[in-house]
């Protein structure tokens, strides 16, 4: 998930703090009715995916207001949040219901399927690799079959300081393969600031490799303007041959904008499966009752302003692998990706 860290967005969330009681309302007496008004609201002012899902959020509320009265229990208005929350489809909304011993309800394609069956790291280790080896805690690196050097970038959140001796270290590494495979499979995110450091690494000239805007009032399209996160060659050298950005359904928030950044370059392929669509910042608040929710609260666009929010960034080679497969340690999006960089682009 993804971290707020540019002074921008920090200035415009302390606005939004300091007219919390304009925006929100001052803070509500525990019941059920009330916590419900009170999800309801706060996700109606705040939410950044309204437009660019085209949900209609009144006639949500016209089908689950009716449903909580004050006898409401917990175990009841756990469900209908959880249905309601369920309509966003989106990985950065939650909810937490602290002290009651449910589970965190989580929305979008990570809660529905809740474990990824097409991708094993035991399969990379035992088939494809003679030896991986640990660079820090989410960094692992080693050398192919085809002499392509392979990265797997387990989150966006080390530290541009950690990714930028990371990377001279990594490009010494694999300076006379014939192309580098970074593997983003199973990456949560992290920074957005970090995973464009890191595309910087691998950039030609400098390129827009994304752009977003947040929520900065309470109607659906209040937002600011949008803020484009430009990509330029980073650190003492960058890698310019072949590479491909391995992806698939649990490849979220900056590691998708990553993907975004990357794919601005030719010598870069995407390969396969869809990421996952939640690419937006998020942020969290209190109910009455205890319980906690995550929300998205912008809009993030590529390059030319397309959004793949809730639906997720599009690979260049798409390779579904086959969970059977992958049971046995065969690893196809792999064996895709290591061809087209073995031959060459």
């Amino acid at each position: 998930m993804k971290t707020i860290k540019i002074v921008f967005v920090i200035a415009t969330l302390f606005s939004l703090a300091a007219c919390d009681e304009l925006l929100l309302g001052e803070k509500e007496e525990n019941t059920p009715v009330n916590n419900f008004e009170m999800l309801w609201g706060d996700i109606d002012k705040m939410y950044g995916g309204f437009a660019v899902k085209e949900i209609n959020w009144d006639s949500l509320y016209d089908v689950y207001r009716p449903q909580v009265n004050d006898n409401t229990s917990d175990a009841e208005l756990y469900t209908i949040f959880s249905k309601l929350l369920g309509q966003l489809d989106d990985n950065h909304v939650s909810l937490i219901p602290t002290n009651t011993g449910f589970p965190v309800y989580q929305s979008g394609i990570v809660g529905r399927l809740g474990t990824f069956t097409d991708f094993k790291l035991s399969s990379i280790k035992d088939n494809y690799i003679d030896s991986l080896k640990i660079y820090s805690g989410t960094i692992l690196y080693g050398t192919l079959k085809g002499n392509v050097g392979y990265i797997l970038l387990g989150g966006m959140e080390e530290g541009i300081g950690t990714y930028e001796k990371a990377f001279d270290f990594l490009f010494e590494e694999f300076k006379n393969t014939d192309g580098i495979i970074i593997d983003i499979r199973n990456n949560p995110g992290g920074i957005d600031q970090e995973s464009v450091y890191i595309a910087g690494r691998f950039a030609t000239e400098t390129k827009t490799g994304f752009k977003f805007r947040l929520k900065n009032g309470p109607e659906h399209d209040d937002f600011t303007p949008f803020y484009e996160y430009t990509v330029s060659p980073q650190g003492k050298s960058q890698y310019t041959k072949g590479v491909a950005v391995m992806t698939h359904r649990f490849s979220i928030s900056a590691a998708e904008t990553f993907t975004m950044a990357m794919s601005q370059f030719d010598h870069v392929t995407i390969v396969g499966d869809t990421t996952s669509g939640a690419f937006s910042d998020m942020t969290s608040r209190e109910l009455p009752n205890g319980w906690v929710y995550t929300i998205s609260i912008g809009d993030w666009r590529s390059a030319d302003g397309t959004s793949y929010e809730g639906i997720g960034f599009p690979p260049d080679v798409l390779v579904q692998n086959d969970s059977t497969d992958v049971a046995n340690g065969r690893d196809e999006a792999l064996e895709k990706a290591i061809a087209l960089l073995s031959k060459g682009k």
